[in-house]
């Protein structure tokens, strides 16, 4: 994209680097110095998740069709904790993130407004796991990632079995995985297989992600992803076709 479509309307330095939103023709982005979008927002409609690894994490509704209590492990410029305060009135979410300015650009830049609703945390997400109630939290979406790629933690046994202690019965997690650097890729899965009970994995269209869904055991309301789908906006059956086909081992007869 030139520069000559895109106007910078946040610019901050915290301890980790550089954190920009710039103002494109596709909406509001949120970049860390380099040309990974971290997050994008529409202005005219705030509460759009418009990347479809973000709609394929909440495959997670299959377990929990009306969350209460949700966990998002970096939080970025809030997209996704918008999206679920507007869709779920009851719902409570703990948003984790490391950087101080990616929260001021959230607030500042992204319009995530202040709502009793959301508690935002500025630590370190393993920490704040580590620290956290027991079988707690019904829904846990992780997006951990920096100007470099996938944190460590991710592939962190110790990190997953927090993370799974947490996890609330008949709740899920969701992890936004990239599959490069290879290694750091292999490491996250085989921590999760080793903590969850019930995993799989599926590779969205964009930039080669792979969302990994991890449980306790197979989702009680499958019969019901029309419905929930629509009732969100979302096109829960096609991600769940491809996830079915594409962990065939997984969902056999």
């Amino acid at each position: 994209m030139s520069d000559s479509t895109r106007q910078l309307i946040f610019s901050a330095q915290d301890d980790f680097g550089p954190v920009e939103v710039w103002r494109t023709p596709d909406g509001l982005v949120l970049g860390l110095g380099n040309e990974v979008e971290q997050t994008r927002v529409l202005p005219h409609n705030r509460n759009h998740l418009c990347f479809s690894y973000m709609r394929h994490m909440l495959l997670t509704l299959l377990w929990k069709p009306k969350p209460r209590r949700a966990l998002i492990l970096g939080m970025g410029g809030g997209a996704l904790a918008r999206s679920l305060l507007a869709a779920f009135p009851k719902l409570e979410i703990d948003a984790v993130e490391l950087r101080p300015a990616v929260v001021q650009a959230a607030r500042e830049a992204l319009g995530l407004g202040e709502d009793p609703r959301l508690r935002v945390h500025i630590m370190d997400a393993s920490e704040f796991v580590r620290n956290a109630p027991a079988s707690h939290y019904e829904l846990i979406l992780t997006d951990l990632f920096d100007a470099r790629g996938m944190v460590p933690a991710l592939g962190e046994a110790e990190f997953q079995a927090q993370c799974a202690r947490i996890l609330a019965p008949r709740g899920a997690l969701a992890s936004n995985l990239w599959r490069y650097p290879l290694e750091d890729y292999l490491s996250a899965s085989i921590a999760m297989e080793q903590a969850f009970p019930w995993l799989a994995f599926v590779t969205t269209p964009e930039r080669d992600q792979t969302i990994a869904l991890a449980a306790k055991d197979f989702p009680a309301h499958v019969r019901d992803t029309a419905h929930i789908g629509r009732k969100h906006g979302l096109e829960l059956p096609a991600y769940w076709r491809e996830l079915v086909r594409q962990n065939p081992t997984l969902f056999k007869a």
